[in-house]
């Protein structure tokens, strides 16, 4: 198996040197955020985990021989709670659950199972509008497709470094998995060969769907021709595709960084359920 860190760094070496590069020619309906914005006020609710309640007004304060056993009950009710959950906070920060690994790590898997879903979930359209075939291939070009799409948007958060490296983390680690289970291989040595051809497709993929999506929709055309189409499909199927990647683009660059990063439905698709390998 290709180790995770490798495949993070190399692919996404790449296509952080393909996002600097300078545009001629940018593209109007493509995201130009992903290059200039970040994400500078996610941390805001950090600062602000607790507060104080408001004090009682004077008129409302009982007298010296009153006594309120309820309200009494009920504060140390609320002491206790307020204790218990900064036990907890405290716990997770101290098991690192709060990290920004972590944190990137939960919310990539989300961004991923939407993305290694969409073959599935829209057959019609991929297998019978664009005339992909029905394998293993397609289903990885596809998922490919849509996580460098997301791979532009998260380009735009601070830490998107972290955030990008995890979501292509969970892309290699599912072709490992889906190939031992759902296609029985398991020879080491082959699933390595696969491996390495895979992650050379990745490479090359978004360097070529960068490089389109800075210039001109014939460059775009091309990248989808030669990485999705495989050198096949009509004049009308990649056009068809051109117009769905610059959709695409303009609806994840009109999310704010709070609806994007805490989204559930992406690609009009809703994040999968939880499941098991050998399920998928």
């Amino acid at each position: 198996m290709v180790p995770s860190s490798i495949v993070a760094r190399s692919g996404l070496q790449a296509a952080r040197s393909a996002a600097r590069t300078s545009c001629s020619k940018p593209f109007s309906v493509y995201t130009t955020r992903a290059f200039t914005t970040s994400w500078a006020h996610s941390k805001q609710a950090t600062s602000t985990t607790s507060s104080t309640p408001p004090p009682s007004s004077p008129a409302a304060s009982p007298s010296a021989n009153e006594t309120k056993p309820a309200s009494t009950e009920s504060s140390a009710k609320a002491e206790s709670v307020g204790l218990y959950g900064g036990f907890l906070r405290s716990l997770a920060m101290i098991t690192g659950h709060y990290t920004i690994s972590q944190t990137a790590m939960r919310s990539t898997h989300n961004f991923y199972e939407i993305c290694a879903a969409q073959l599935q979930e829209k057959r019609s359209f991929w297998i019978g509008t664009c005339g992909l075939p029905d394998n293993f291939q397609t289903w990885f070009s596809v998922t490919h497709l849509h996580v460098w799409l997301l791979m532009v948007r998260i380009r735009a958060e601070n830490h998107g470094k972290v955030f990008q490296q995890q979501l292509v983390n969970h892309f290699f680690h599912d072709i490992e998995d889906r190939m031992r289970y759902n296609h029985k291989i398991s020879s080491g040595r082959i699933i390595t060969t696969y491996m390495h051809d895979f992650l050379a497709q990745f490479h090359g993929g978004v360097l070529a769907y960068d490089e389109g999506m800075c210039k001109d929709d014939p460059i775009m055309a091309a990248a989808l021709w030669r990485n999705l189409f495989t050198s096949s499909g009509t004049p009308d199927q990649i056009a068809i595709l051109v117009d769905y990647v610059r959709k695409e683009l303009q609806i994840l660059d009109n999310m704010s960084s709070d609806d994007f990063l805490e989204s559930r439905i992406l690609f009009d698709t809703q994040a999968p359920a939880l499941r098991g390998v050998p399920g998928k």
